[in-house]
């Protein structure tokens, strides 16, 4: 009896370690809400220059281990084929930085990392693969405002730092 009470105690205490959340998750908060974005998507290889208008929702989940964050443009005349993306957000302890993986609705997906918020800003930098094609990417995201945030993407083309997108999101 004795031993099947410690075998259930030192189970429990291993289910209350690994539920843990790590600290350093809290730092994911500021993608956790809804926003409405304006901005612009810039000319490039992948399609003319034009306004966007999106909605984007950033929600816990998994017990609170991952952010899980929705891009979704308007479509308009300008932008016919309105981009969508899915993105987690998590903190890895082994490379000790905070990683996001994406899918889009033009069958690309991305795996990226990131130090950290500094100076209000926190730039996810990794690669993009689509049509047939892998890029360098940075994501860079800036506090500004009362819970808003705008949102940078560059891809490396050609050996050259490309802007692909910026936008505002405001809550």
């Amino acid at each position: 009896m004795r031993a099947r009470i410690i075998a259930v105690v030192i189970c429990l205490a291993t289910v209350a370690a690994f539920g843990q959340s790590n600290p350093k998750l809290k730092e994911l908060q500021p993608f956790v809400g809804t926003w409405q974005c304006t901005g612009i998507t810039f000319a490039s290889p992948m399609g003319p220059e034009h306004a966007t208008k999106a909605t984007v929702t950033g929600a816990w989940i998994l017990n609170g281990s991952w952010v899980e964050v929705r891009y979704t443009e308007v479509k308009t005349a300008k932008n016919p084929h309105p981009y969508a993306v899915r993105a987690l957000m998590s903190y890895d302890e082994q490379p000790k930085a905070f990683v996001s993986g994406a899918v889009d609705n033009m069958t690309g997906y991305s795996t990226e990392q990131s130090p950290g918020w500094e100076d209000g800003k926190m730039t996810f930098t990794g690669a993009q693969h689509g049509g047939g094609m892998t890029m360098n990417v940075h994501e860079t995201f800036t506090k500004v405002g009362k819970g808003d945030i705008r949102h940078e993407s560059e891809m490396e083309m050609d050996g050259k730092w490309v802007k692909l997108d910026q936008e505002t999101c405001k809550h």
